[in-house]
């Protein structure tokens, strides 16, 4: 809608939005007096208003934790720690009193899965970092949190993990039985190559330098001889691992410590942990056997 500021002067209204900031301001001092204006203008101010506390606001500390005793205590003491509300308050928990007084609290319910969490970390600068979840997210994270609220679950993605672990060793040990029966020299250097992944840091780059080395007087690549190894390894155990974890949880489920305010787990959860993930397992093994095992040994050779 235009309204018009003076009558007899259309050419200083025409085209002018009536709630515009341009117009609003240059109206403070053609028309103060206007009802309209008036009002638009005291709904403009207060705006502007809010924007600029808003902008203030975000300048200022996120939360009053940062200047909490508590919290610059336990930051001279730790590097990581957790604040979980309780009430009207909030209860702070190093790593090592996770699955000891955290895990009684929540069984005892003192801690709802809706509580906010603050995760607390100091980085490689020594900065502090803070991140926030709810107090059910942040146990998927850790498996005697996570068992608290979804005890079958829990069990089959840690079996999941295991199975990829457990199946990455016994392919690199079945590569080093491999190439041992070739060359003992080649089983050498393959063992040290596994060795140097371990090293904090810097292993993944030793090994790469030390592939590169030896490559002059093997003309193999261990680097990536041991990496093909490890993620055939982890694609073969994964699943097969997934399944073992879920039937560990179905058989033990009733007799799990669970949250009080834990939901039931889905419908298809069978379905889910262990029977998709069994017939798909072995299916892959089957494969690799069959299939791939001895299409890569012919090209080997």
């Amino acid at each position: 809608m235009i309204v018009p500021i003076h009558e007899g002067e259309p050419d200083k209204s025409q085209g002018r939005k009536a709630t515009g900031p341009r117009f609003l301001l240059e109206a403070m001092d053609d028309s103060p007096k206007d009802p309209k204006i008036a009002e638009l203008l005291l709904q403009y101010k207060k705006k502007e208003k809010n924007m600029n506390e808003a902008e203030e606001t975000k300048k200022q500390p996120i939360t009053d934790e940062q200047i909490d005793p508590t919290v610059e205590s336990l930051r001279k003491e730790k590097d990581w720690f957790i604040g979980v509300e309780e009430g009207d308050s909030r209860h702070y928990y190093g790593k090592e009193e996770l699955t000891t007084e955290l895990r009684t609290n929540i069984l005892e319910g003192k801690h709802e899965k809706d509580n906010g969490v603050v995760i607390h970390l100091k980085d490689e600068d020594g900065n502090w970092q803070q991140t926030e979840s709810a107090l059910d997210e942040f146990a998927k994270s850790h498996f005697k949190l996570q068992v608290l609220y979804q005890p079958v679950w829990s069990h089959a993605i840690a079996g999941l993990k295991w199975g990829a672990i457990g199946g990455v060793a016994l392919k690199l040990l079945d590569t080093l039985i491999m190439l041992g029966s070739v060359d003992p020299t080649l089983a050498f250097f393959f063992l040290v190559a596994v060795a140097l992944c371990f090293i904090p840091r810097i292993g993944i780059m030793a090994v790469i330098v030390f592939a590169f080395i030896t490559m002059k007087f093997t003309q193999m690549n261990m680097f990536l001889m041991g990496l093909s190894a490890g993620l055939i390894g982890a694609t073969l155990g994964c699943l097969p691992g997934m399944a073992v974890g879920g039937i560990v949880g179905l058989s033990r489920k009733n007799s799990f410590s669970l949250a009080k305010d834990a939901s039931p787990e889905p419908d298809g959860l069978v379905l889910k942990a262990v029977i998709l993930p069994l017939i798909s397992g072995v299916g892959l093994i089957a494969f690799y056997v069959l299939v791939f095992n001895p299409w890569l040994m012919g090209v080997l050779e």
